[in-house]
């Protein structure tokens, strides 16, 4: 009877233990921190997902859904990515060895083949190619080596390719319904204009996502997308405009992510154009627009120190140490001044000048990539050149394509425009937007067009085997399109920023913005 009631108290004292061990458990559990949950919202201005060309969560934003062959760095250096080395073989081809044991989202193997029907189906309808290929261009040699042969010499192919554009799709994949490529984040789904939506590629060949989710929400109104980050509905915004970059700031648990320079804002000038916008052929005109901008005062009071006043349209860094070959403007109303005078524009009545009994009154077209990213800018250069005697007429349109179509008609003297050097290529921007045969045809290097010693310096840079040369002689180029040409005012740098709720991790903006990643973000318990 004693050894009975002993079990049972060794018994209840043993349900005692286990109670409290129980207890203790649940306890711990109750105090531990919750996990954070891995789904960013990312508030962005406009929808440009470009629908025509199958271009999905390429550009507005970079969604990491594609890979190119190689990545540019924030020093706009090409480092390896799907392909793991290459190599020039002379007769303007160029070989990649691509990178084994990758696989798309479909669960298909990446391959040559891929690469092959990638690029070639990027070609326009045009003909035109950045790369400078044509149909059979991309050459398989087994099944992880791929040879590229250009049209024509073409020593930046490599630097070219960096662009997310060149992001390579799974073959037989429909690159609107179903966007396949072998990222960090595979597609969910899109609604234009209101959201696109990636998860994490649980068997991407790299360091897999922090983030399980990327919603990337579409809130035209700046004011709008402010205040949903502030009231947490979004953890993350961008494009947000540099004078409201301040407001973001002061509002507690928001900070800033911030890049080095890298898109640009110019003028570029109407030198070819007809009556009634033919004023521009004056290079004297011309020059005297680029000294009367007060850069400064447009950096440090509009945008609030969030840009620089680079004197180029290629980021400095890609030109290096020859970037001080291009001298630029600096502000000097006195001698905007003066250089109208010698063009025989007198002072009128009302300030503004006359010649031959006509006023000089300009028309500035503001839509690129959109009017509502570029204010109030256009008001501030109207006062500016008012200032010395020029008078402005603001055209607003809403977007590239109303812009394009504008210019298309001629019907513009100056055209402003925030553009973006997405590539590691120091010809890029130059020979897309300004030489006489480049990417954009008649309807927009034409009207501004500098000049054959513009095109043989780009086209030497093209052919150049030396990319160090190649900077150099874009750096003279940019000398004849901004110095003595003066086709283009550049007027500042811009730093990407983007403004985050402060548990939001990992974030780092690429100067070249279309080359942000998201797969190191993640949420901070």
């Amino acid at each position: 009877m004693r050894h009975i009631k002993q079990i049972g108290f060794i018994l209840l004292v043993g349900i005692l233990v286990a109670g409290l061990v129980g207890c203790g458990k649940q306890a711990n559990q109750t105090k531990a921190a919750p996990q954070a949950k891995q789904e960013l919202v990312v508030g962005l201005a406009a929808d440009a997902n470009e629908l025509k060309f199958k271009e999905i969560g390429i550009g507005s934003p970079n969604a990491n859904i594609y890979e190119s062959l190689v990545k540019l760095n924030a020093d706009y250096q090409v480092e390896p990515l799907l392909a793991t080395k290459w190599e020039y073989k002379g007769n303007n081809a160029w070989r990649f060895y691509l990178r084994n044991g990758v696989k798309f989202h479909n669960g298909k193997e990446f391959t040559a083949e891929a690469v092959k029907q990638t690029l070639e189906q990027e070609i326009r309808p045009s003909g035109k190619s950045i790369l400078k290929i044509e149909e059979g261009s991309v050459k398989v040699v087994d099944k992880y080596t791929v040879d590229i042969v250009t049209t024509e010499p073409n020593m930046r192919v490599p630097e070219i390719l960096a662009h997310p554009l060149h992001g390579i799709r799974a073959p037989g994949s429909d690159s609107v319904k179903n966007p396949t490529g072998t990222g960090p984040f595979r597609f969910v789904g899109y609604e234009k204009d209101k959201e696109l939506v990636v998860e994490r590629n649980p068997d991407y060949w790299g360091t897999p996502s922090r983030l399980d989710k990327v919603v990337f929400k579409y809130i035209p109104d700046h004011n709008t997308r402010l205040m949903a980050l502030q009231a947490g509905e979004v953890d993350v915004i961008k494009e947000i405009p540099r004078e409201m970059i301040g407001q973001s700031k002061a509002k507690g648990g928001v900070k800033l992510s911030t890049a080095p320079q890298g898109p640009y804002v110019a003028l570029s000038l109407m030198v070819n154009g007809k009556h009634p916008h033919d004023v521009l052929r004056d290079k004297n005109v011309r020059q005297a627009i680029g000294w009367a901008i007060d850069r400064e005062a447009i950096v440090q009071k509009v945008w609030e120190g969030n840009a620089d006043s680079s004197q180029t349209v290629i980021p400095a860094g890609i030109l290096g140490e020859h970037k001080n070959l291009v001298k630029g403007f600096g502000y000097d109303a006195a001698r905007a001044k003066t250089l109208l005078d010698e063009a025989g524009w007198r002072p009128g009545s009302d300030g503004i000048r006359t010649k031959d009994g006509r006023r000089l009154e300009l028309t500035l077209v503001s839509g690129f990539p959109s009017a509502s990213v570029l204010k109030p800018l256009p008001e501030v250069l109207q006062q500016q050149l008012r200032d010395v005697g020029i008078g402005i007429q603001i055209m607003e349109v809403a977007d590239d394509g109303l812009y394009y179509d504008r210019l298309k008609k001629g019907e513009g003297d100056l055209w402003l425009e925030r553009g973006n050097q997405n590539n590691g290529d120091p010809t890029f921007l130059p020979e897309l937007l300004f030489h006489s045969r480049g990417y954009q045809g008649s309807t927009y290097d034409q009207p501004f067009w500098p000049g054959e010693k513009f095109d043989r310096l780009v086209d030497e840079a093209r052919s150049s085997p030396d990319i160090r040369e190649a900077a150099r002689l874009m750096a003279e180029a940019m000398h004849v399109l901004i110095d003595e040409e003066s086709t283009v005012v550049p007027i500042a740098a811009l730093y990407n920023v983007y403004a985050a709720r402060e548990k939001v991790e990992g974030l780092n903006p690429h100067p070249a913005d279309i080359n942000t990643r998201w797969d190191a973000v993640y949420i901070r318990e």
